[in-house]
């Protein structure tokens, strides 16, 4: 009788586990940009009196370097 391959799956699994990880860094990623360019606009408003522009101005960049930064790590990780 042959003994089943337990550690292949193991490591096939771990491989997975750290590719999902990989993945789900880019969100969190991409939710940071967000939430640091809405406030750092949320400051200009307070700031200057420039009501909805500097919030919305600051989620549109913090959009814009979410997914420039997304799209270059995924060409990093599916090469």
């Amino acid at each position: 009788m042959e003994e089943p391959k337990q550690p292949e799956k193991d490591k096939n699994d771990a491989k997975f586990y750290v590719i999902g990880m990989r993945y789900s860094a880019l969100g969190f990623e991409f939710v940071g940009c967000l939430l640091i360019f809405g406030y750092l606009g949320l400051k200009v408003d307070e700031r200057y009196g420039s009501d909805p522009w500097g919030i919305f101005m600051g989620l549109i960049l913090g959009m814009g370097l979410g997914l420039f930064t997304m799209i270059k790590q995924l060409e990093k990780l599916n090469r």
